[in-house]
């Protein structure tokens, strides 16, 4: 299957699962700065007119994904990174109407909302969207905000022992039609009841982001996508290696998982102008103070990378919050996106400094060489009466 199938099923299933070789979306644009810890002065700023704008290009492109972070406080320093942000959950309900083939995900920390609420609030999104909705599950590793909820942050491992048997309660609440009781170490419910089921069956997918041995079990094990910080930049060699035995260990379950990477790109006529546009916004107009504290609180809390690689990709978390670098001519860029492909990437989330002008550029000349190169198919939509019927009124 490809986008834009003759069946025209735009459902987060059908299109993440199957479709293009080289899936693609665009992440963090409800978060202020999105993932660019910089001072320059078109970085992203958050609002809503311009959120719905960078939105509905992605879903005209074809693109697969909108994923939102899910942040409740920033990281200080003179860009205050992340200071200000949407909600997920409403962000997705509200995008997702604004759209017609995109995925919208919400980001949800498990430890800080009820499995019952989720249930609702993800089978109302998936409505709204006529089954484009997915849900990115995270497990908690910035104490700051849980200390804002007055919530416990738990032993790390034991994050995901919670998890599982939160994705559990959440999964039957999809799932179950008669009314059942869910009991377990965190949960104690009698007569559970959730209404409207998700329109996707069994559900809509699940994805998770985790490095640690904890982590990888727990996503391999009960979720369809990871969402993976690739540890080696400079050979691929290591890469690969990373995402095959992530899909070695989901077979293992007797699953299958995705693998999704974040890439920051800068994408300019020369290779020359790409790299010095990237030195620019990161060596000389970072914010390495936020950069620090965001590395500080991430290495305490997290067991996805040792002290001495997140020493080392500091200038990444700067450039693009610790994602993959696609910095180049779009040539380039292409070329790059078709070894990530070829080492077992499914997916690629998108982040820039300047979402509005870049994504327009991004839609111009990359995507049609990412089709010449066959990562991608045309994007065809099947029409429907509405599209039709907007084209009357605008007397096309």
């Amino acid at each position: 299957m490809t986008s834009g199938t003759s069946q025209g099923d735009y459902t987060a299933r059908a299109r993440l699962f199957g479709g293009n070789r080289m899936k693609l979306g665009v992440m963090a644009f409800n978060c202020s700065l999105g993932s660019t810890i910089t001072t320059v002065p078109e970085a992203w700023k958050l609002n809503w007119a311009d959120t719905v704008e960078i939105a509905q290009a992605v879903d005209r492109s074809g693109m697969e994904t909108l994923l939102p972070v899910g942040r409740w406080r920033g990281y200080g320093g003179p860009s205050d990174f992340n200071s200000t942000t949407f909600e997920s959950f409403t962000w997705a309900s509200a995008l997702g109407a604004l759209t017609k083939y995109v995925t919208v995900l919400a980001t949800c920390h498990v430890p800080l909302v009820h499995p019952l609420m989720v249930a609702k609030m993800s089978s109302t999104i998936d409505h709204v969207t006529n089954g484009r909705f997915a849900l990115n599950v995270v497990c908690g590793w910035f104490k700051n905000e849980f200390d804002m909820f007055g919530a416990h942050m738990r032993p790390h491992d034991d994050r995901y022992k919670y998890a599982t048997e939160w994705l559990d309660f959440l999964k039957q609440a999809w799932t179950r039609e008669e009314e059942f009781d869910f009991d377990s170490e965190s949960f104690h419910a009698q007569n559970v009841w959730s209404q409207p089921k998700p329109l996707q069956k069994p559900h809509p997918p699940v994805m998770n982001a985790g490095g640690s041995p904890a982590a990888q079990d727990f996503t391999t094990r009960y979720c369809d996508m990871n969402f993976v910080i690739l540890k080696d930049r400079t050979v691929l060699e290591g890469a690969q290696k990373q995402i095959a035995n992530l899909k070695n260990m989901a077979r293992a379950h007797g699953r299958e998982t995705r693998i999704w990477i974040h890439v920051y790109v800068v994408c300019r006529e020369t290779e020359k102008e790409a790299k010095d546009y990237l030195h620019h916004y990161v060596h000389e107009k970072g914010d390495w103070e936020a950069a620090g504290n965001l590395l500080r609180i991430f290495g305490m809390q997290t067991e996805t990378l040792d002290p001495k690689t997140l020493e080392g990709h500091k200038a990444h978390f700067i450039a693009g919050h610790g994602g993959y670098p696609l910095v180049g001519t779009a040539e380039q860029i292409v070329d790059e996106l078709g070894k990530l492909a070829d080492i077992g990437v499914d997916g690629c989330l998108i982040s820039w400094v300047d979402y509005k002008n870049e994504l327009k550029q991004w839609n111009q000349d990359v995507l049609p060489l990412m089709v010449q190169a066959g990562l991608r198919e045309p994007f065809a939509p099947a029409q429907r009466v509405e599209v039709i019927a907007e084209s009357m009124l605008a007397g096309v």
